[in-house]
């Protein structure tokens, strides 16, 4: 390309300076630029040093530079330095070896996928959060509005379910770690909380119980048992979820104990 058109383009795309790093093949050579003379807006005057300076010869510049038969051009030579000082650069670069990159990938945080959650309101100061599975397709909803007629006698479904997806901004480029799971679904409740206040909460299922719980709690050593949640004052009731109870039906028993002592304690 002529350097003007060049330069022109370079500029009206916001470059200052470029310098081709390697000669593309089957390129044609490059050669400097020979700029148009920059006239001056006033007339010069003429002494006899200008006069002098005029009629001197001028100074020629070469091209190309011709070594045996081969010619040269600046832009190579610059080219040539500048890739030599790659290769060195590379070849004194200490080797990566397979267990330098596995202890790497060791201590970056595994991401988790996303899941959602399950959350009815049946009345002021009462939520239940339940860990969705919607591959299984089981009557979710009508098994919890039976557990609350037989152990809540005035407590029915009053509203329809909600459902919370983790993560709640769909981006590539969100973290997916525990941590992140935790610290947002944490503050989401705290959220809830301080909008609606909530005096009895249902974590049922490994999801709801393992993100709005501590992190040192653990899911199947705290089923049917109350905890208390980080920073806050509630105490939640840890039950299995309602499609671990549809396909154990054995466990009913001990989720209305659970209920009962529960409420009769937050009451």
């Amino acid at each position: 390309m002529n350097e003007l058109q060049r330069q022109h383009y370079l500029s009206a795309l916001g470059v200052d300076t470029y310098m081709p790093r390697w000669h593309l093949p089957f390129a044609p050579q490059s050669f400097p630029c020979e700029l148009p003379e920059a006239q001056p807006d006033y007339a010069p005057i003429v002494t006899l040093e200008s006069k002098i300076e005029i009629n001197a010869a001028p100074i020629q510049i070469h091209k190309s530079t011709s070594i045996g038969n081969a010619l040269v051009s600046p832009v190579n030579n610059l080219m040539g330095d500048i890739l030599e000082t790659k290769k060195t650069t590379i070849s004194g670069s200490k080797p990566v070896s397979a267990a330098d990159i596995l202890s790497q990938l060791d201590s970056k945080p595994i991401g988790i996928d996303g899941f959602s959650l399950s959350i009815w309101r049946p009345s002021d100061g009462v939520m239940i959060i339940d860990t969705r599975n919607t591959k299984l397709a089981l009557p979710t909803e009508l098994l919890l509005n039976n557990i609350l007629r037989v152990v809540l006698s005035s407590y029915a479904l009053k509203a329809k379910e909600e459902v919370l997806r983790w993560p709640m901004i769909e981006n590539s480029f969100t973290k997916r770690t525990e941590n992140d799971a935790r610290i947002e679904l944490q503050t989401w409740l705290s959220v809830q909380h301080e909008i609606k206040p909530v005096s009895h909460l249902w974590l049922m299922g490994t999801n709801a119980a393992s993100y709005l719980l501590h992190e040192d709690v653990i899911f199947q050593d705290s089923i049917f048992q109350p905890k208390k949640l980080a920073d806050s004052s509630i105490q939640a009731l840890i039950l299995p979820s309602l499609n671990e109870l549809l396909q154990s039906p054995s466990t009913k028993q001990k989720l209305f104990s659970a209920i009962r002592q529960y409420h009769s304690v937050q009451q």
